[in-house]
């Protein structure tokens, strides 16, 4: 054999098994990298077993949250008052005994304690009323009485009006009256028809009457029954009670639909009073005081109502623009029954604008309200701008009298400027 072959066939040999060698290699890497990829690590064998212990251990959290709670883990304050509802009566009367011996100090006591009341008002409202009287706050307990009574009124409007009449009799007539209200409340959202004229019946006393009524005609629109509501007050005789509940079913409707609200009030012709129409004014402008001051206008220029709700239609719309609200105000004729509406316009513009406030101030018609508003606004604007207010002295045609009263003018923060709305 020659050299040259020799060496040929000792070359091919060589790659043949540097080949062999790489793809032996290398098909044992995949084979080790199929077997870690499929290899399941220990931790994770039971997926579902771990996720199943994780919600039952949640579960348990909650469900004892409110112990926790009243032991003292406040970071479980929330899924507390959710665990209530689910309470039996048995475990409601344990943990109302808790619940009282918390400090007074602890902001949530009133509110747990009348939460747990009403809970237990689901199986025994009488019992839950005794309790509701152990509170040392005259006003948490008058609040956690109403609570429970609008539960029984719920659960058994008969017996709750029953106890109601032998048990209030000898309450102040404030007190009677909001418990009262409270029964139904809870009748209304079980039965509003049937309330409405448990309601009615009642012959003694009027104005109690009313505010029965009232209750029942809100909540019944609040629960979606605002057509039967509306046909119930269209078919009374009475049109003095017809007219009272009448405002109320407008002032509810407009909260969530004005303009239909609007087109009744249309249709009621000459029996919608100013009342009726400031009622769905009123509400009306809390969302779109724009479009209830259009409303307004479209009134003829002599309806009383105009004046009367426009006050409200200032004081809402003077939050967001004193500009607009300024104009539409100049467009209605001066008069004394719309002091109210420029004295709204006038406290909001002192805060931002004391130089404008003061020439409403100085336009309003009664001779009292004008010169009090007047150094209502002075006062203000001697604090944000005591030179400006110097000149405007200096340069009005106040007389000598009148410059020392507004000089000497003081801010008054119990007063109007302290209530108003921000």
């Amino acid at each position: 054999m020659k050299s040259s072959t020799l060496i040929l066939y000792l070359a091919v040999w060589s790659i043949s098994l540097a080949a062999a060698y790489y793809i032996g290699s290398h098909v044992q890497g995949v084979a080790l990298n199929t077997n870690q990829a499929v290899k399941v690590p220990l931790e994770l064998e039971k997926p579902k077993f771990i996720q199943a212990s994780a919600i039952e251990e949640v579960t348990t959290n909650k469900k004892n949250a409110l112990t926790a709670y009243l032991g003292g883990d406040v970071s479980l304050l929330e899924d507390a008052f959710l665990e209530i509802p689910t309470l039996s009566g048995e475990a409601t009367r344990e943990l109302l005994v808790q619940a009282f011996d918390l400090p007074a100090s602890d902001p949530n006591r009133s509110r747990l304690i009348r939460d747990l009341l009403r809970q237990l008002a689901e199986t025994e409202p009488v019992a839950a009323l005794e309790l509701a009287s152990q509170m040392k706050s005259l006003r948490d307990t008058e609040r956690a009485r109403v609570a429970v009574l609008e539960v029984w009124g719920r659960k058994d409007s008969a017996a709750a009006i029953a106890w109601a009449n032998n048990a209030l009799v000898d309450e102040p007539s404030r007190t009677r009256n909001s418990q009262l209200m409270a029964i139904y409340r809870g009748y209304a959202a079980n039965n509003p028809a049937a309330a409405f004229q448990q309601a009615l019946a009642i012959n003694d006393n009027d104005r109690l009457k009313n505010h029965l009524l009232d209750q029942v005609i809100k909540v019944q629109i609040e629960s979606g029954g605002l057509q039967a509501a509306k046909l119930a007050v269209d078919l009374l005789a009475d049109p003095e009670m017809q007219r009272s509940l009448r405002r109320e079913l407008v002032d509810e409707w407009a909260e969530f639909d004005p303009q239909a609200a609007a087109a009744y009030v249309a249709t009621l012709g000459e029996d919608a009073d100013s009342s009726i129409k400031s009622a769905l004014v009123s509400e009306w402008a809390e969302s779109d005081p724009a479009a209830a001051a259009a409303w307004l206008s479209s009134l003829d220029a002599d309806d009383p109502a105009i004046a009367r709700a426009s006050s409200s239609v200032i004081r809402e719309w003077t939050r967001y623009d004193l500009a607009a609200s300024a104009d539409w105000l100049n467009s209605l004729p001066a008069s004394p029954e719309l002091d109210r509406a420029v004295i709204s316009y006038t406290f909001r513009a002192a805060e931002e604008d004391p130089e404008t406030a003061m020439s409403w101030a100085s336009s309003i018609e009664d001779d009292g309200r004008r010169t009090w508003m007047m150094e209502r606004v002075a006062s203000t604007w001697k604090e944000q701008d005591a030179e400006t207010f110097k000149n405007y002295l200096d340069k009005s045609e106040l007389s000598a009298e009148q410059r020392e009263k507004l000089e000497n003018s003081q801010s008054r923060g119990n007063g109007y400027w302290g209530r108003r709305r921000n």
